[in-house]
């Protein structure tokens, strides 16, 4: 039998080893236990949506050396890629062709405005409505006031002197159709040319739109304003007036001279009240036939053509 002291230094052995290995079997599990601790389960009865993780992505290769000059550069933005140089040129090309042509419409329209506008209407138009001018001379032919007022060309002197001696020919021949002759004297001679409106503003609308298309609107607008009034009285207001006309021969028996007494009457209806007739008439005492009325020579008789020096 074993002694008491050698039976103690054994257990108190054994428990040492004992010691030893539960503890290197704690410290095992310790270090297998995880650092994260997943998230308590829900009390609902559904179950759980799993934990997705991204897959990693693994990173490219590096290339050998070698094979890195032959590798395709990345794509860049299109935005950013300046055109080649032929492109340049063409868009240089085609503005300055551009350019050109604006340049061109642009002399183009100052020398227009240089033909037509510079010196056309050198009055304020508050002015311009209070001139008037003659329209024709004593030939029916434009006069040079309207030619500067207007920047008339020959070629539209030329048919406006057609327009207004046509016009005016036609109308005599009206007149010339309605014409009554009086003699209440052998000296005298009275010629009653009465109102022929309805012809007469035919003559009228067919007068204006030769003027109009030659013209243009603008400057036919500025004609009317200018000139209409004028145009009336040389084309006897194309029909609508009453005119008389007086011719009477005066001898002077003391010195022998004889003259010739004119009365020109003309009865106009207004045209702000047509009620209202307006009388404008003229007297002269002259030695010869007035220009204005050689074309009614064939309707005086000899003791008033035989005072004109000019016959």
């Amino acid at each position: 039998m074993l002694e008491p002291d050698i039976a103690r230094r054994c257990v108190a052995a054994l428990v040492g080893v004992l010691v030893a290995v539960g503890a290197s079997v704690f410290a095992s599990w310790w270090i297998s236990i995880p650092d994260t601790v997943p998230p308590p389960r829900p009390s609902s009865s559904l179950p759980a949506a799993p934990v997705v993780q991204a897959p990693a992505v693994e990173a490219p290769p590096s290339l050998p050396l070698a094979f890195r000059a032959a590798a395709p550069a990345p794509a860049a933005d299109p935005a950013t890629v300046p055109p080649p140089a032929s492109d340049l040129a063409r868009q240089a090309h085609d503005l300055e062709t551009e350019n050109a042509r604006l340049r061109g419409r642009l002399d183009d329209m100052l020398s227009w405005i240089l033909d037509n506008v510079r010196g056309t209407y050198p009055l304020p138009e508050h002015q311009m409505a209070h001139l008037r001018m003659a329209p024709v001379d004593d030939n029916l032919a434009v006069s040079e006031d309207l030619i500067q007022l207007l920047r008339l060309n020959e070629d539209e002197i030329n048919r406006l002197d057609i327009a207004f001696l046509d016009s005016r020919t036609v109308l005599f021949e009206m007149e010339s159709e309605q014409i009554q002759v009086e003699t209440p004297d052998e000296n005298q001679v009275l010629l009653n040319i009465p109102p022929y409106s309805q012809d007469g503003q035919l003559v009228r609308e067919a007068l204006y739109d030769i003027l109009a298309h030659t013209l243009g609107q603008a400057r036919f607008a500025r004609f009317l304003q200018v000139a209409e009034e004028g145009l009336e009285q040389k084309f006897e207001y194309f029909g609508d007036v009453d005119r008389t006309l007086l011719f009477e021969a005066i001898h002077e028996p003391s010195s022998g001279i004889s003259q010739l007494f004119v009365r020109d009457e003309r009865a106009i209806p207004n045209r702000q009240d047509p009620l209202r007739i307006d009388i404008i008439a003229s007297e002269r005492i002259v030695d010869n036939l007035p220009e204005e009325y050689v074309p009614y020579w064939n309707w005086l008789p000899e003791s008033v053509t035989g005072t004109s020096r000019s016959n």
